[in-house]
């Protein structure tokens, strides 16, 4: 795995690209789809491999690149974190964010319904991935997933908070808060702050960066990020490597109760209307915050239904995509011995 072969690479840059769109969709948070992907285990021990010692052999490689043992211990580094691993995701979300947000917000604006099922589709036949992860199948472990559906659809049924506070101290644990539900597949980060009443607030200091005080509360924020991504990928990757079956027992669980926020039919008139920095209302957040409804006959129940069996025919295609990849490319856990039976 260093560097990655050409196959692997492209096969990285394509599961980073559609994490990349599931971000950018309500209800879709990037960690669903590393999940469906089989990528969920290998980011989160990728992510907490990087440590003090990252930083030790990245600086020692600055400081004297002609001496082979600076070299050869940073490349040993590099391979340990799964360096070009993450770069190739990262790239691949990178391309999905800048080719595909104004894609997405035109389908959410003008056709959410047809979107929403779409993706529907793409993740119910994808949740053989992690069902296949399971180890143990008892009801015991299965009973683990209705507490990952209860968390996923708590947040939709809180009141939300608007008034918020611009306290550095709020703004540091809505960062750690929000950073580990990020991580967390089906849990929106950006929905989570709504409901604390942080996301206005967020939104208002950056279309203010240069003031101190928003300085002071972003620069809070992001501390809270680091801190809570350093210490809840290390929970769950505790939970993977001592309680694997129940731990993704939960996560399915957890992309479960998203199809509550991804239901197509909405009654946006009790949704919350955020705008952007540009003073565009936010699509993505009237969805995630109005409430669901039958259909009714001005619904195009027709070109849902059609998305909805794209969706299900993008997803088998998913999951033939994730036999192609072979053995080598799943294998990643350098630094972590395998387990005595």
């Amino acid at each position: 795995m260093f560097p990655l072969t050409t196959r692997e690479f492209i096969f990285a840059l394509i599961n980073g690209f559609l994490i990349g769109i599931a971000n950018l969709i309500p209800g879709v948070s990037g960690g669903t789809f590393a999940l469906v992907l089989g990528l969920y285990d290998r980011l989160i021990n990728a992510t907490t491999r990087i440590d003090a010692s990252t930083i030790n052999n990245t600086l020692g490689f600055i400081k004297a690149p002609h001496k082979r043992e600076a070299r050869v211990s940073f490349a040993e580094e590099l391979r340990r974190i799964d360096f070009y691993f993450l770069v190739s995701i990262f790239i691949g979300i990178a391309l999905a964010i800048l080719s595909g947000a104004k894609l997405i917000q035109f389908l959410l604006a003008n056709h959410p319904s047809p979107t929403l099922a779409l993706f529907i589709g793409l993740i119910i036949p994808s949740l053989s991935v992690p069902w296949k992860m399971l180890e143990v199948r008892t009801a015991k472990t299965l009973s683990w997933m209705l507490p990952g559906i209860i968390l996923a659809v708590i947040p939709i049924l809180m009141k939300m908070n608007p008034q918020g506070s611009d306290n550095p101290l709020v703004g540091l644990a809505t960062g750690a808060i929000a950073i580990s539900a990020m991580i967390l597949p089906g849990v929106s980060g950006s929905y989570i702050m709504l409901v604390l009443g942080e996301y206005q607030v967020v939104l208002a200091k950056i279309a203010n960066i240069f003031q101190w005080d928003s300085i002071l509360f972003l620069g809070s924020f992001a501390l809270g990020c680091l801190l809570g991504l350093l210490l809840f990928t290390r929970l769950i990757r505790y939970l993977l490597d001592h309680k694997k079956s129940s731990t993704m027992a939960f996560l399915i669980g957890l992309i479960l109760g998203s199809f509550v926020i991804l239901w197509p039919f909405k009654n946006y008139d009790t949704s919350e209307t955020v705008k952007s920095r540009s003073g565009e209302v936010k699509r993505d957040i009237q969805i995630a915050t109005a409430s669901n409804k039958f259909p009714t006959k001005d619904d195009d129940l027709l070109i849902v239904i059609a998305s909805l069996v794209a969706g299900l025919g993008l997803g088998f295609g998913l999951n033939y995509l994730e036999k192609l990849k072979g053995p080598e490319y799943k294998e990643i856990h350098p630094g972590h011995p395998p387990k005595k039976k």
